[in-house]
C-alpha cells in the first residue's frame, strides 16, 4: 500500500476530558449561513468562499474526538478535500501536508494529540481493495478518519460516522452535515450551538 505519512514534531496537548486536542482559536465562519427548512438531525449550509469551506472544516475538526469518522460526498470540485484540509489542520496537521490522496489513497498525518487518516476512494473498485489499502484497521480506531468518496461504499462504513455532503450551488456551495449514530447526533448538536449565535439564517 502507498501511504503518504506526514510527520512533526509538535508537543502533544489533550484536554482535560479526552475530547480529542485544545483548538488554538475557534475558526473565523464568516462567509457561511445556516439554512433552514433541513431534515431532522441533519444541519444544512451555505457555503460562500473556499475560505467558509475550509472553516467549517476546522470547527468539525475543533470539536472531533479520537475514533470520529468524517465521511465526504460530493461532485468532482465540490470541496471534499478543502473541507478536510481544515479539519486535518484544526487537529493540528500542517497547511502544506494537506493534499487530496487521490493517488497514495490514504494520506496519515500527525495532529496535536491524534492521528489523521485522510483516504480517497474514487479510485477503487470493490471492497478487496478496501482490505488491501488498510481500510477497516484504520477507519474508525485511534485517531480521526476522513473519507472522501465515501459514498461508493456505503456498505462498507463503520456503523456510525457523520456524513457530509457537499454541492456546487450559486455563488458558493452547499454542504449538509448528516448524523448516523448518536456520538454524531451529539457533534451535530455542538456544530449548532456554535454556530447559532454567530452567524445568520438564509430562509
Amino acid at each position: 500500500m502507498d501511504v503518504h505519512r506526514c510527520k512533526q514534531t509538535k508537543e502533544k496537548e489533550a484536554a482535560s476530558d479526552g475530547a480529542g486536542p485544545v483548538p488554538n482559536r475557534q475558526p473565523d465562519l464568516t462567509g457561511m449561513q445556516l439554512m433552514t427548512g433541513t431534515q431532522r438531525k441533519g444541519l444544512r449550509f451555505f457555503l460562500a468562499t473556499p475560505a467558509a469551506t475550509e472553516a467549517l472544516g476546522k470547527l468539525l475538526g475543533s470539536l472531533a474526538r479520537n475514533g470520529d469518522v468524517f465521511c465526504l460526498s460530493g461532485d468532482l470540485g465540490a470541496g471534499k478535500t478543502l473541507l478536510s484540509k481544515g479539519a486535518a489542520v484544526s487537529l493540528g496537521a500542517r497547511e502544506e501536508d494537506v493534499t487530496s490522496p487521490t493517488f497514495s489513497l490514504m494520506n496519515v498525518y500527525n495532529g496535536i494529540s491524534m492521528e489523521i487518516r485522510h483516504f480517497d476512494l474514487y479510485r477503487l473498485n470493490s471492497p478487496e481493495e478496501l482490505t488491501d489499502i488498510g481500510f477497516y484497521e484504520y477507519a474508525g480506531g485511534d485517531g480521526v478518519t476522513l473519507i472522501e468518496w465515501a459514498d461508493l461504499f456505503t456498505s462498507e462504513l463503520p456503523p456510525e460516522y457523520l456524513q457530509i455532503t457537499l454541492e456546487l450551488a450559486p455563488a458558493g456551495r452547499q454542504a449538509e452535515l448528516f448524523p448516523v449514530g448518536p456520538r454524531y447526533e451529539a457533534l451535530c448538536e455542538e456544530v449548532l450551538r456554535y454556530v447559532d449565535s454567530g452567524i445568520g439564517h438564509s430562509h
